[in-house]
């Protein structure tokens, strides 16, 4: 066969049944001779060849498929003759014998004498049996002529019978006559192909395309009537279309045509309706009022499933698989809607806010829901009314038994065959070949309805935290600048409250849209937007605390607290500003308390909810290890769900993690957590900065003193000249005394708001996780941690820790003095006495004594030494102790090297 002839399937048959081997034959088709000049042949040539001998082999292969079928049915329906037959053969051959044997005895009579009796009975008797012969050969070849003249004869008048029913619309009659002309086809074909001069492609092409043109014109002319059928509900008329339909092997075709004709409303309900946000010709008025997709949608599907609820009545009485119909009918009718679901759902998002489009979704997925449960009743309905066998398999009607079985199976392959040489109609999504072909598009079905949410399902965890964003929209009533306290913590109070229900909603629609897969995004976006909400409050509070307490902005008005009406605080030295800022940074305090218990509320129902969503994911993992949650919802549903990027090792570990078996680990919210703790230490270092604001000012003096630089004067005393009189303790300078007084007028002051729970908010905050991170920055000594331990058992110190008991009111202001009397020690130590540009001999006395005076103070409210011990050692020591201790190890420390440069130890 040369490169680019004509490929044939009975050349193909013929070629391979002469080839040794396949190899053999495709060098040889391929005209592949071995030299060099086989090179010189285009690819091109190659792959078109190659394209015609695949096609040929694949008709070839089905060909041979259906002749094996028939050639299986008649020796089944042969086989029980065969008997028969052998019998009828024996019987015949005995007869012969016995003709055979009544004529040879003259003969053998008459030459009973002769010498030639053996050679001439030999003769005699294969003459007969060549005779015999010859007749019998005769007889086959001229049955064999005589079949092949009368199908020639029935072929001849095949079309011209065939137009003539369906001119008469005996369309029934018209598919018998082509059903039997295609069973002949496979026998004919292989009679024609034992005869040497026949070429059985030539014959057998033109007949095949006579069966497909035939089959297209009984397809044309049912057509119209199947339309009006289906349209008019006629059952009567579609079940017998259905027959005839699935008698020319064209039962894809007929659902085809009813399932375009039954959607048909549905359709145009969808593609007419004029939704918000969409452009479009506009050739009526209603564009000039249209619906929002929230409200058009539900309507659509509620109309959709009266549709569907109409045909479970229809279905059983047309098709024999009801169910698996019903459902194709549903996938086919999703599929073709245009523009697509999906398409107007995205185009919420493109043309309003995020906030409103998610609810939207949101929406329609319940209702897409709703009308999945509908439809899977019906499915139920007409899956309990199915006759037993039909229901264990759909592949045959109960009436008909295995022969139909059979037939059914060769149906299917005979339509595969002849959807390849073009049939009438094309195929539509949910066409199948015949009810046993195995195909089962109608099974995805809810799949094919939820698969447009499925995108905004695994993008839950963002589009909720922009809902969430917008729904809430600016955390902050205005400038808190131009709020009192009360108004500014009543204000945080009140956006918490609509933070924290946003929140919830945010749990519920969670549940209801992600089915618990979107559980990591969820906490996510909560996390985050909780945290933002505490973070601007604390941002706004920091720019307030960043500057001077003496110059921040005021209430303007003198304050009406209880701590000014008591006379006991007459005398501290604060300004009405400095009690309007106390007062602002309590109710601050107070309202981050009252965030945070709002915040473990939510966060125990959240807990609970996970906690539900856990169970129900974990019984699944374990009921043979799918991880498929489907609770309430279908089948095509849940594997959605299942195989998307949502069911990822996240999502276990989360559900793992809040188990009911589980120990309880760290918090869910835990950047919502830190944010409070961030508040709290805002307002901490505030309050803090205010309570010390007298003292600070006091210290701000400290080091421009004149008596750092006095020299040591002895007044003279009668009558004892020349005698040296010893000096006594020094008292503390009158700045020094301002500020013990002011550290030992605290306790009072915290005597009024020690009872206040605002105080006790995130206490632990004072002081960092190591000890060494105050809320102003710095910190000397052992920390608020150990003034607590010391107040408390440690145990009970844990507990109050994680906000599960309120510290009591001694605990609180022995934290709050340590911390305030370690910020007064750092501020001295750090800031003020590096100050001093010198020392006189007299000035380090007064500075020791000092320092003294302000270490028995500072003790007193519970901090260690720590720099301040350090800094009155070395101003106590005399030149030579100062000199001899830079000469050691101990003097390469910062204090002491600046202690050394104020007394001049060094030049």
């Amino acid at each position: 066969m040369a490169s680019t002839a004509t490929v044939t399937a009975a050349s193909v048959v013929e070629q391979l049944d002469k080839s040794s081997d396949v190899l053999t034959w495709l060098n040889t088709v391929l005209n592949v001779p071995g030299d060099a000049t086989s090179n010189d042949l285009p690819l091109v040539v190659h792959a078109s060849t190659l394209d015609a001998l695949q096609t040929a082999t694949s008709i070839a292969a089905q060909s041979t498929s259906a002749t094996l079928e028939h050639i299986i049915d008649d020796i089944a329906r042969a086989a029980p003759r065969l008997a028969y037959d052998i019998h009828f053969t024996r019987d015949g051959a005995l007869a012969l014998r016995n003709v055979l044997a009544q004529s040879l005895p003259p003969l053998q009579s008459r030459s009973s004498g002769r010498t030639t009796t053996d050679a001439a009975e030999s003769d005699a008797t294969s003459k007969i049996l060549e005779r015999l012969q010859h007749l019998d050969t005769l007889r086959v070849r001229m049955e064999a002529a005589r079949d092949v003249l009368r199908e020639a004869e029935s072929w001849s008048a095949l079309e011209t019978e065939v137009t003539t029913l369906l001119a008469e619309k005996a369309y029934a009659r018209a598919a018998c006559r082509l059903s039997a002309s295609a069973r002949l086809m496979p026998v004919s074909a292989a009679r024609t192909a034992t005869t040497p001069s026949t070429s059985s492609g030539g014959v057998h092409e033109p007949r095949r395309a006579l069966l497909t043109s035939l089959a297209n014109q009984l397809e044309a002319a049912l057509s119209p009537d199947l339309v009006r059928a289906v349209t008019a509900c006629d059952v009567e008329s579609c079940k017998s279309f259905y027959a005839i339909f699935v008698d020319i092997e064209r039962e894809g075709e007929f659902r085809n045509y009813y399932y375009g004709t039954r959607r048909s409303s549905i359709v145009e309900i969808w593609s007419k309706a004029v939704i918000e946000g969409e452009s479009g010709s506009s050739d009526s008025s209603d564009r000039e009022n249209p619906q929002s997709l929230s409200a058009f949608y539900p309507s659509f599907l509620s109309s959709f499933l009266t549709m569907l609820s109409g045909e479970r009545t229809a279905l059983p009485n047309i098709f024999p698989d009801p169910e698996r119909t019903h459902a194709a009918l549903i996938y086919t009718t999703l599929s073709v809607l245009t523009p697509s679901p999906a398409q107007r759902l995205a185009a919420l998002f493109h043309n309003g806010s995020s906030a409103t489009a998610l609810k939207d979704v949101v929406k329609l997925f319940q209702a897409s829901e709703e009308f999945a449960r509908g439809a899977e009743r019906i499915l139920e309905k007409l899956r309990a009314s199915a006759p037993p066998l039909l229901t264990a398999s759909s592949s045959s009607s109960p009436s008909e038994g295995k022969p139909s079985r059979r037939r059914s199976v060769r149906m299917s392959m005979s339509w595969r065959s002849m959807s390849n040489m073009g049939r009438l109609g094309g195929g539509g999504i949910g066409t199948t070949g015949t009810t046993g072909s195995g195909s089962d598009e109608g099974a995805e079905w809810d799949q094919c309805l939820f698969q447009p949410f499925l995108d905004f399902q695994v993008d839950f965890g963002s589009l909720e935290r922009r809902l969430l964003d917008e729904t809430l929209g600016s955390p902050l009533p205005g400038n808190i600048r131009n709020l009192d306290g009360d108004r500014a913590a009543r204000a945080m109070r009140e956006r918490a409250v609509d933070v924290f229900s946003a929140a919830e909603e945010s749990i519920e629609r969670s549940l209801v849209f992600t089915h618990g897969y979107g559980s990591v995004g969820l906490v996510r976006a909560l996390d985050t937007f909780i945290s933002t909400f505490v973070e601007t409050w604390t941002n706004s509070i920091s720019s307030l605390v960043g500057t001077d307490p003496r110059s921040m902005p005021g209430s303007g008005s003198k304050p009406t607290s209880a701590a000014l009406e008591d006379e006991e605080l007459a005398d501290l030295d604060y300004t009405s500003q400095d009690w309007a800022h106390i007062q602002k940074a309590l109710h601050l305090l107070a309202a981050g308390r009252a965030v945070k218990d709002r915040l473990g509320m939510f966060e125990t129902r959240l807990m609970a909810s996970l906690r539900q969503v856990s169970t129900a994911f974990r019984m699944a993992w374990g009921n043979g290890g799918s991880g498929v949650y489907t609770p309430g919802i279908t089948k095509g549903q849940g594997l959605l769900l299942a195989q998307s990027s949502l069911n990822a090792l996240e999502l276990r570990a989360l559900l793992t993690r809040v188990a009911p078996s589980t120990r309880p680990g760290p918090s869910l919210l835990p950047s919502a957590h830190t944010a409070l703790t961030a508040f709290a230490r805002a307002n901490q270092r505030g309050l803090q900065r205010v309570l010390l604001s007298p003292l600070y000012a006091h210290l701000a003096i400290y080091p421009t003193l004149p008596l750092w630089i006095a020299a040591r004067v002895q007044d003279a005393v009668p009558g004892m000249a020349g005698v040296i009189v010893p000096t006594f303790s020094l008292s503390p300078s009158d700045v020094a005394h301002r500020v013990g007084d002011g550290l030992l007028n605290l306790p009072r002051l915290f005597e009024v708001y020690a009872e206040d729970d605002a105080l006790g908010f995130e206490l632990e905050s004072l002081a960092g996780p190591d000890g060494s991170d105050m809320v102003t920055g710095t910190v000397t000594g052992a920390g608020t941690a150990t003034v607590m331990g010391t107040a408390m058992g440690s145990g009970e110190a844990d507990e109050r820790r994680q906000g599960q008991v309120p510290h009591s009111p001694e605990v609180v202001t022995a934290a709050w003095l340590a911390s305030l009397g370690r910020a007064t020690v750092a501020h001295l130590t750090r800031d003020v006495l590096p100050q001093i540009k010198t020392l006189s001999g007299a000035g380090a006395a007064q500075l020791s004594a000092d320092l003294g005076y302000l270490e028995t103070i500072v003790r007193a409210l519970g901090v260690e030494m720590g720099d301040l011990e350090r800094w009155k050692a070395c101003v106590g020591m005399t030149d030579e102790e100062g000199r001899a201790m830079l000469a050691s190890d101990e003097g390469s420390d910062r204090i002491g090297q600046l202690v050394a440069r104020m007394r001049k130890w060094v030049v």
